[in-house]
């Protein structure tokens, strides 16, 4: 990794003026959203001042229980057209999907921006798993890189904690269910003083796995956590805020969450050897922010590491030796951000400008072994080791800013710009051996580096028709950077070219302020030229990010909350999307236009209703549906996942300080798989019904 070195004195430099300037006068602050507890509608603004598109979906700590939303591997649906596939490894391998725009597997930037307290994340493998004291979860859909300084050319999942209060709260949660699960959550925050506070949070957990190892007479997929966060909070004085801030999460998980495709139990696998999943997180961060007259300047730097140490995994899923992966991989990622925002007021231009750094380092070393069938040229018996060590660096510098003018009494202008300039390098070697000492053939040194310049930008228009109805258009033009693959020696494979998209939509929104119903309606059509997805090379082990000439991406979105009458509150989240292939060959080179992306569902649904009975009981359930997804490029039905819908329910009993809750995740035991591996002929079957019971003291 490259040190940063005059950006990184910039940036402090821009700090020490924030925290040691002239301090006038702050502006006063407009809010205009419409309070729905326990929840609140966003309809023109959002969250803690960060101005919002119409295309935003905005959850807290009580709907994301309702959910059933634990970790961020949960997530599918909470906003329309979001989804997750993933085995259940915390984030490694996991793709992200929003309105059809996804990172492949391993080696491509993320489309879908993770932000946690103005913290972005690295890679999607790199995210933060589980999610301690949410106190709001946004995804804002569509390009975003205009607005925020992480590239978010599908959109942006922004997490806010809770700041510490004037008294010291906190609150202790202790569950127990199904497959022994146990978890103890515990969260506080206070003054330290007058001018300093703390928050901070733990959670443990551990369960017994879903699936039973019948040759190993065991649990093959048991889990273990711990995470916890915390941070400091300094005001020197009225004007001037400082936070350090910390998170870390540890990973201690059995065997990956797969079995045979072709068995005839997802839930068992006689597997010769049992996997396991290590991940350990940690993240420094420190902020600055400093009120002038203007408005507010905002500095942030972090430092995060992402180490998997190992993942081991049983590529045959049978009693016999015929196939093992084992990956060792780090991430090391700093990242330095200022920004500027203007002070928020009625009728006056809105802006927002930043610059932003970003050094990612990714070192792994991968050992796939595996039994070659016997033939003409192959003696019986013998088994092959590859084992791979790469390096791969990750840099951008970005500028980025947007306005929003008034140009009539009801109606806004809204434009964007940014300037990017991406790097990459790689240095991969590769040594093959086999347990009979032949001569192999081995691959080159593979050392490559490549720079590219994008420009991105939006231009939107919002109208009020009405206090209760609104109309909004917006285009952007988006892209994601070029990279390298690790899984192959040849520099044309290993190579993989940017993605461009031109992205619109146009949707409205409705509900009075301060009414008990509120939502919008959107729909939106984006072209991605230069798509970037992971496939094997035919007759190889290579597994590389390829770019499809062109992709089409529509859909409609639709969103509510309503409290029909006092005590009872839906919400409500749709998502159509028709995501396809316009000009793409396959591997064998036929062509399969028309064919759907892999890892994008047709539908998303989630849908709760809460109702509070009074004299502290309440109860709540939910229902989330994915319409068919494939994990192919050719659509193949055997690695299809059709339609699925999941109901989960909650009721609550509340005295003074204390509840209790029982509650069921899945409960009618559908089946399903949210992860399918084609190469290996594998899936990872979905968590089955969980019952559980909670107790929870707050003060």
């Amino acid at each position: 990794m490259n040190p940063p070195s005059s950006f990184s004195r910039l940036a402090f430099a821009a700090v020490a003026a924030a925290a040691f300037g002239p301090s006038p006068a702050r502006a006063a602050a407009d809010s205009r959203a419409t309070v729905m507890s326990p929840f609140r509608v966003e309809a023109e603004f959002g969250v803690d001042g960060l101005r919002i598109q119409n295309s935003q979906s905005v959850l807290n700590a009580h709907l994301l229980e309702q959910h059933g939303v634990g970790q961020l591997q949960d997530v599918s649906g909470v906003a329309p057209n979001l989804y997750s596939s993933h085995s259940d490894t915390r984030g490694f391998g996991d793709v992200l999907a929003l309105r059809g725009i996804t990172n492949s597997i391993f080696f491509s930037a993320p489309s879908v921006a993770l932000y946690v307290d103005d913290v972005p994340a690295g890679s999607v493998s790199a995210y933060p798993s589980t999610l301690l004291d949410v106190e709001s979860f946004i995804v804002r859909a569509g390009p975003q890189g205009t607005d925020y300084g992480r590239n978010a050319p599908g959109g942006v999942i922004d997490l806010k904690t809770r700041a510490p209060g004037g008294t010291h709260q906190g609150r202790v949660r202790l569950d127990y269910g199904s497959f022994n699960h146990s978890a103890v959550l515990a969260s506080f925050d206070g003054p330290l003083g007058s001018r300093f506070g703390y928050t901070a949070a733990v959670g443990i957990s551990d369960h017994d796995g879903y699936i039973q190892n019948t040759l190993l007479r065991r649990t093959a997929d048991d889990r273990r956590a711990v995470a916890g966060r915390g941070a400091l909070h300094w005001r020197p004085d009225a004007n001037t805020q400082l936070r350090l801030g910390l998170l870390f999460e540890k990973i201690d998980d059995d065997a990956t969450r797969l079995s045979s495709l072709l068995g005839p139990d997802p839930f068992k696998v006689a597997s010769n050897l049992n996997g396991t999943t290590s991940i350990e997180r940690l993240q420094l961060s420190f902020q600055a922010k400093r009120k002038f007259g203007w408005g507010t300047l905002v500095a942030t730097t972090s430092r995060q590491q992402w180490d998997l140490d190992p993942s081991l995994t049983d590529l045959d899923l049978s009693p016999l030796p015929l196939g093992i992966s084992q990956v060792v991989q780090s991430e090391e990622l700093w990242t330095q951000e200022i920004r500027f925002e203007s002070a928020p007021g009625p009728g006056r231009p809105q802006w927002r400008a930043g610059l932003f750094y970003a050094d990612a380092d990714n070192d792994g070393r991968a050992m796939r072994q595996f039994a070659v069938p016997p033939s003409a040229f192959v003696p019986p018996g013998y088994v092959q080791t590859e084992r791979t060590h790469y390096g791969i660096g990750q840099q951008s510098l970005a500028g980025y800013a947007n306005l929003d003018q008034p140009i009539a009494a009801k109606t806004t202008l809204r434009l964007g710009v940014r300037l990017e300039h991406a790097s990459s390098d790689i240095d991969r070697t590769k040594v093959a051996s086999n347990n009979l000492g032949f001569p192999l053939p081995q691959d080159p040194r593979l050392d490559r580096s490549q720079d590219h310049d994008d420009v991105s930008a939006s231009a939107g228009i919002q109208h009020a028709l009405s206090p209760a109805l609104s109309v909004q258009a917006r285009t952007a033009l988006a892209h994601k950077p070029e990279g390298y693959s690790a899984f192959s020696a040849s520099p044309a494979l290993a190579r993989f070219g940017g993605e461009r998209q031109w992205a619109h939509e146009v949707g409205l929104t409705f509900g009075p302020p301060k009414s008990r119903f509120g939502g919008s309606v959107l729909a939106y059509w984006t072209t991605i030229d230069g798509y970037q997805f992971e496939r094997t090379v035919p007759n190889s082990t290579d597994y590389v990010v390829v770019n499809a000439n062109e992709v089409s991406a529509r859909g409609l979105e639709a969103k509510f909350m309503w409290s029909p009458v006092e005590r009872i509150w839906w919400d409500f989240q749709f998502g159509y999307a028709r995501t396809v292939f316009e000009d793409h060959r396959d591997a064998t080179g036929a062509r399969i236009d028309g064919r759907r992306v892999p890892y994008v569902p047709r539908l998303t649904l989630r849908t709760g209703v809460t109702c509070d009975f009074g004299r502290g009981f309440s109860a709540s359930a939910s229902y989330a549906a994915v319409g068919r997804i494939d994990f192919d490029e050719r659509n193949t039905a055997l690695f299809s996942q059709k339609g699925y819908g999941l109901v989960n329910a909650q009721l609550r009993y509340r005295v003074g300080a204390w509840a209790v809750a029982i509650h069921g995740q899945n409960l009618f035991d559908q089946d399903y798989r949210q992860f399918i591996n084609p190469e290996i002929f594998a899936a990872s079957p979905g968590a089955p019904r969980r019952l559980g019971v909670q107790l929870a003291y707050e003060f």
